[in-house]
Formats: structure tokens, sequence, C-alpha cells
């Protein structure tokens, strides 16, 4: 939302290929997909669009009155210049954007299309009606880092208070990763703008950041400058990563602040205040809970700089540090594997190593997955496979021998295959799990 939206587009040219160019199709998951609002009973589509000229002239300029009459508002957005509608089509629309329609939508960009061509005849289609909200995608940065993504959202007035940002924040985070996007910040999200934050705080995003005083809003009493928050969240988790990322991103804040999240129900302020007995919270220039200091800043003294975790307020379970982020997850795991560079440990040592120290659900699978990752692992074990597979054949081929001269079986030529399947047999997935130990 930073960038000058007459400044020409940004495309994703970084992270992983292929990189989009303008028209180009969108990837095949990205689908228009039906889904139902907070009161249960009502249907409506998200379709996604990959080009502002896909979009009806006639909605493209609802849009752009929506979002015009926000930025008047002043509370919401930064700009303060109102939108022609040459300008918001391709800033809205030039990367990917989508929009949520009411019912059942059948057809996706080419089904909109029909739906104001049929409406034409009867004076128009009543967008005001129709259009429940929409959403963009685009790189937050250029060139290297186009790999972070940003988004905008839009929730039209007919559509308060009936779930709709937050059904287009879940599939935000669905989406941007298919379009090959890792990570999203959200640059500016000022603090009076309850509902926003309520729902990037359930989603699971982290506030990485906070701009004091940056918002001179049109609704503030004069002089009186508001903070905005930035936000950021990974892409691409599986869910129960991102379930445990959730929760213990919640339990973290419930200690920081003493205050339940906005969208906390009975049952999980139960579940927070029981968590004080267990948990408790180290603040960098505080300590836990802000009474002790304990903070070591992301250095590393354990294990030859094995200690990558530290660095922000760290949430410990016993004397152990939770560690709620996958990515850093992966990356613990990885360095007490590889701790040693002659002889990487096992499955099993690695998980009892990193486990004396650090806490998160599924450990053991974290480590399965890094060494299944390993190079040097695996290549030693190809040559172990290899070796065996020789081994095997020479069994043979002397059992062969044995049989002509030397009181042996003759082996047939089925069998003389056994070699080769042995070798097979080491190299499954399962008994390499158990020589990685």
């Amino acid at each position: 939302m930073l960038e000058d939206p007459a400044s020409p587009a940004l495309y994703r040219r970084s992270g992983a290929a292929p990189y989009p160019q303008p028209g180009d199709a969108l990837p095949a998951p990205i689908q228009p997909r039906t889904l139902v609002l907070r009161d249960r009973t009502t249907k409506a589509t998200l379709i996604p669009f990959s080009s502002p000229q896909q979009v009806p002239l006639s909605l493209l300029d609802y849009l752009r009155q929506q979002l015009n009459r926000e930025i008047e508002k002043g509370d919401t957005y930064p700009m303060m210049d109102a939108f022609t509608l040459e300008a918001f089509g391709p800033y809205w629309f030039q990367n990917f954007g989508a929009v949520m329609l009411l019912g059942d939508v059948a057809g996706g960009a080419d089904g909109v299309r029909r739906m104001e061509e049929e409406g034409g005849s009867g004076g128009g289609i009543n967008w005001e009606k129709q259009c429940l909200g929409s959403f963009y995608v685009k790189p937050n940065y250029p060139g290297r880092s186009s790999h972070v993504c940003n988004g905008g959202f839009l929730v039209t007035d007919g559509a308060r208070n009936r779930g709709v940002g937050r059904l287009m924040g879940e599939c935000y985070l669905e989406w941007a990763p298919l379009l090959g996007y890792t990570y999203s910040v959200f640059n500016l999200v000022y603090e009076t703008n309850v509902a926003s934050c309520r729902i990037w705080d359930a989603l699971g995003f982290k506030r990485i950041g906070r701009v004091p005083g940056c918002g001179n809003l049109a609704t503030q009493p004069e002089g009186h400058f508001v903070d905005a928050i930035i936000y950021g969240r990974h892409l691409g988790y599986k869910k129960e990563d991102a379930d445990d990322e959730r929760r213990f991103e919640r339990i973290k804040y419930y200690l920081k602040t003493g205050k339940y999240p906005g969208d906390a129900d009975s049952a999980e302020k139960n579940r927070l205040r029981a968590a004080v007995r267990n948990y408790t919270l180290v603040e960098c220039g505080g300590g836990k809970n802000g009474t002790t200091s304990g903070c070591d800043g992301g250095g590393g003294g354990h294990g030859g700089g094995v200690d990558i975790a530290g660095g922000g307020d760290k949430l410990m379970l016993g004397d152990k540090e939770v560690i709620s982020e996958p990515r850093m997850q992966y990356e613990i795991a990885r360095r007490y594997h590889r701790q040693n560079k002659d002889t990487h440990a096992g499955i099993n040592k690695t998980t009892a190593t990193v486990s004396e120290k650090y806490h998160w659900n599924r450990i053991k699978t974290t480590v399965t997955e890094v060494i299944e990752n390993c190079a040097e692992c695996n290549e030693k074990l190809k040559k172990k496979s290899l070796k065996a597979a020789a081994a095997a054949a020479a069994a043979t081929t002397a059992g062969n021998n044995g049989g002509n001269g030397g009181g042996g079986r003759k082996v047939s030529g089925g069998e003389k295959s056994t070699g080769i399947a042995t070798a097979s047999i080491i190299w499954t997935k399962g008994s390499w799990a158990k020589m990685a130990q």
C-alpha cells in the first residue's frame, strides 16, 4: 500500500520460477471458490482475475468508488487523492485481484462478464447488492525481494459485519503461496482499525513492527497522530503447523499484555489462563514475564553456535524455549543434525538433542524431514545401497560357481536378481530412516 499508485506495476522476479508476465494465466489450482458467510446460510463466490482487462468496466468502476469512499473517510488508507478509473484498474488488478460476489457464480471471470451483459438490458446489474468485497496480491518490494508480497482489502458498504474480510484473508493465505510468494507484509495497519487488526491477529500474522505517530487521520482530533502496525507472516505452511504457530503466538500475546486476543472465545480464554501455570515469557531487556533478565539476542554459545533461536521475546515451557515458527524449527533441527561435519546425527539422536533445549509439537517429524533432505546423507546411503548390491551380486556369482564345482546349489536365472532386489529394499524410505540413525 505504500507505493505510488501511478508508478508502473511490479512483478515477481525472485523466488521460485516461473516468473509471471503481464497477461499470464493464473496457476491451475487458483479457481473460483464458493464460500458461506457468517450467517452460515448465505453463499458467495470469490473469483480470481489476472488483469484489469478481465474485470467488467461497471464492476471496476463500482470498486473504484468504494475505495475512493474509504480514502475520503481518511481512517484506513494513507492516500488522500481519489483514483480515476484509468488509474484504479492497473493499481488493483495488474498482478492479481479477486472479487467476492453474492451467490453461487459459475464460469469464473467469463461468468462475471455474462452477468454484466445480461443485466445491461435491464438498466445494468446492481453491483451494490451483488459485490461484497475485493483484494489484491502484489510484490511488496522490487527485484530480488519481490517474492515477498503485500495485499490490499476492501469490504463494500453493504457487506460489513458479515465475515467477508475474514474469508478473503483466509483465501489470501491460500492463494498467495500458489502465486510464488513466501512471505507477506502489511506495511501499514492503523491501530485504530480494530476490525482489520483482529483479522490479522486471528490468522497468525505477527506484529513485526510499529511506526509511532504514523497516521494523521481525518477521524482523530487535530494534532493527534495514530501508530501503525506492521504485520508479517510466512506463507505456505501446513495447516497443523499454522495452527501450532497461532496457538503459541496467542499464549505469548496473553503473557506479554495480560489481555485476551480480540477474537478469543470463552474456551480459549480458559486455555490461556491455564497456560500461565506452564508457560513463561522471557523479554529482552526485561525477563520472565517482565521480572528477570534472560535474552541472549540470538547469539550462540551452546553447541558451537547452534543456538539460533534467540532474539526477541521468548516463550518458555519450563526450561525449554518454545519455537512456534516452522522455518525456525527446521533450521534448528538441521543445525543439530549437521553439528558433527564428519558424521551427521541420526533421527533419534537429533530429536533427543533438540528436545533437551527446545519445544514444539512433532519435533521428530521435523528432524525426519531434515534428514530426508540432507544431500550428504543421501549420497552416503546411495553408496551403501550400491555396495550392498555389489556384495549381493558377488554372493550370487559365488553360489553359481559353487554349484558347478563345490557342492553348492545352482541358482536359477530368476534368483540372480536377488542382490539388486536387496539393494532396492535398502533404499526404500522406511529403511532409509533406520539406516540414518
